[in-house]
């Protein structure tokens, strides 16, 4: 039933816009998300999106402790240069400036700025699939260390290039290569700027895709949902992290 009623509505909004003489076959996505999220097309009980998401916070077993800055394990501080970078070149190193004229509450001043390796950040990338015609997201319930609540729902590629590139030693991000390798349909690719009062010049790769692909086994900490579930999480406040706010402000 609701997946009739998502095509017949989509349908009837895009014969809309013919007659009207607005529509831009360019701009299909855009009617098709504007569709999508006005509606529980899925009937899902929301109830049980915030109950995974509660089990995924209960699941995060990670500490954070403040520790001394020089004492950090792997990362360098560099007494000649007054600045703190990786062991091996890569991630970001934290660096000083110095600001002059600018038009701002006070014209002087210094801080510190994070600095991005190359000044590009990584890929933000959505993934996006039909289940039964319905149009989902898949997203991931996503640990960083400075999260409000741990735990925040993330795209489904939130990487820096030198995690991609593996230069922690660690996991090989599975998204990427299950999804944006072969067989998909880029939506949108974008360059967009971070925010410069923290990242000096920082950009990241924000990337939506269409894929027919299966699904593929991920962790119980990634799940398929329905952009009307995205915006419930989004209405509730602190639960949807910046980086999934920002790349659905592309569409």
């Amino acid at each position: 039933m609701f997946k009739k009623n998502f095509s017949l509505t989509l349908n009837s909004y895009i014969n809309l816009l013919k007659t009207k003489k607005i529509y831009r076959k360019s701009d299909h996505f855009k009617y098709e998300f504007a569709i999508e999220k006005i509606c529980n097309w899925t009937n899902s009980n929301f109830k049980n999106n915030y109950k995974w998401y509660q089990e995924q916070k209960k699941l995060c077993k990670a500490k954070i402790t403040f520790k001394h800055l020089e004492n950090l394990n792997k990362w360098v501080y560099n007494k000649s240069q007054g600045t703190i970078h990786h062991e091996t070149g890569g991630f970001f190193s934290v660096v000083g400036v110095s600001i002059k004229n600018a038009t701002r509450e006070v014209k002087n001043w210094d801080q510190p700025l994070i600095k991005q390796k190359d000044y590009v950040g990584g890929i933000i990338g959505l993934v996006r699939k039909k289940i039964n015609d319905i149009p989902h997201y898949l997203i991931e319930a996503k640990f960083e260390p400075g999260n409000y609540n741990l735990i925040q729902l993330s795209p489904s590629v939130q990487a820096t290039y030198s995690n991609l590139n593996q230069v922690h030693k660690g996991y090989r991000n599975k998204v990427i290569n299950a999804y944006f390798k072969k067989n998909f349909k880029s939506i949108r690719k974008n360059w967009v700027s971070e925010d410069g009062g923290r990242l000096f010049k920082k950009r990241n790769m924000h990337w939506i895709i269409e894929t027919n692909k299966s699904k593929i086994n991920l962790p119980k900490n990634y799940k398929w949902l329905t952009m009307w579930e995205i915006n419930e999480f989004i209405n509730k406040g602190v639960y949807v992290g910046p980086h999934l706010r920002a790349i659905l402000s592309l569409i």
